[in-house]
């Protein structure tokens, strides 16, 4: 183990801005693609962030451990850990969710080549679960931070405060000591990356930009999709269906409201019969007050 314990260095940095993404659009068990946290252009061609890792570590129970932490302000003058949760679907890691903290392992090669990258997934909140998130948490402490709004059910208030758009990933050398549950991490040898910023699209920019994962989809149906509406507006009738273009009928989905733009339904069974090992793709329509705001185009996919 080291005698003198130096921060980490990061040589490839996570990238500066990034399009958040529901956790229902990132669910491994519903076939989503895995959006993996990228890292911004370096000298290595590096595709992920990394740090490095020097010689001094030669502990075979080496752990990174991996946090994402709120960006401290005026408001907010101490660093909290940040709600939205990360994971990662590499083997061996140990996650601590209430935390929201991964430890990674290092393994012989990784030492040996003085870096390790990491594979990480964030995913974003509704506000519904925002609301029911609670206090938030200090880092490296068991306290919570005090209320800072007067309103703590409010989504919104909550999300400004904490600029959580903003985030931080916090790297600590860790080492698993006998029958330890959790690494124990050292403090000095903590870094923060750089400051990641949530890309937001405003309805102004383009109102007929209409955003939805997955395109596609098992024939029996059940596919989760997530569905981003500008037109969007909660205070009128909407409703959402399958348009079944061979007999005109309108197969009406039930749908729920993620947030004011954003709305969340499963696919109902293709209503064409299947026929063999075929693919077709059927309109899913959106309508406020009668009138259509939105239309896409879902490719129902027989099993093999």
């Amino acid at each position: 183990m080291a005698q003198f314990n130096l921060p980490l260095r990061i040589i490839a940095q996570p990238r500066a801005s990034y399009r958040e993404r529901y956790l229902c659009e990132i669910d491994r068990s519903h076939n989503r693609s895995q959006r993996f946290i990228r890292a911004e252009t370096n000298p290595y061609d590096l595709n992920y962030p990394t740090i490095e890792i020097t010689k001094q570590w030669n502990t075979e129970r080496l752990y990174i451990r991996v946090t994402l932490v709120t960006v401290s302000s005026e408001q907010v003058p101490v660093t909290c850990i940040h709600p939205y949760p990360i994971d990662t679907s590499e083997l061996n890691v140990i996650k601590d969710i209430a935390k929201n903290t991964l430890y990674f392992p290092v393994s012989k090669e990784e030492l040996n080549n003085g870096r390790k990258s990491f594979q990480i997934i964030r995913g974003k909140l509704t506000q519904d679960k925002l609301k029911n998130y609670g206090q938030f948490c200090i880092l490296n402490t068991d306290e919570k931070d005090v209320s800072r709004t007067h309103d703590p059910y409010d989504a919104r208030k909550i999300i400004n405060i904490y600029q959580l758009r903003k985030s931080q990933l916090l790297f600590s050398i860790a080492e698993l000591f006998h029958e330890d549950l959790l690494p124990g991490i050292y403090d000095e040898t903590s870094v923060y990356s750089h400051i990641m910023t949530a890309i937001t699209t405003t309805v102004n920019d383009n109102v007929s930009l209409v955003r939805y994962a997955p395109k596609q989809g098992h024939w029996q149906g059940g596919d989760e999709v997530l569905m981003f509406i500008p037109k969007l507006d909660k205070r009128k009738v909407c409703q959402v269906y399958l348009q079944d273009s061979s007999s005109n009928n309108k197969n009406l989905i039930h749908f729920e409201f993620v947030d004011m733009k954003t709305i969340t339904f499963k696919t109902p069974p293709c209503p064409i019969q299947k026929a063999g090992n075929r693919s077709i793709q059927i309109p899913i329509v959106v309508s406020l007050s009668g009138k259509e705001i939105a239309r896409v185009c879902f490719l129902y996919q027989s099993c093999k």
